[in-house]
């Protein structure tokens, strides 16, 4: 499990960039194999804020090819470039 930023942009981006995804699942991960990957909004918390530039993005990794996740990534982040 992971998260990335996207550098800039907002909602807009971050919806872009998992309506792209083919591999990836939606949601969060209850002990599954399968990849997912789910907007998160951070803003209420007091304790793990920063200055984050863009839309914050979690990614749970799966058992499918490595290579198939990074291209799938790859399409996220080109639907969702600014």
């Amino acid at each position: 499990i992971f998260s990335i930023v996207l550098a800039g942009g907002g909602q807009k981006e971050a919806h872009a960039f998992l309506d792209a995804l083919e591999i990836f699942g939606l949601g969060y991960s209850w002990g599954g194999y399968e990849s997912l990957a789910v907007h998160v909004n951070i803003s209420d918390r007091t304790i793990a804020t920063g200055p984050y530039e863009g839309p914050l993005l979690r990614l749970q990794i799966g058992l499918e090819e490595v290579e198939d996740l990074k291209s799938d990534i790859a399409r996220g982040l080109k639907a969702a470039s600014l």
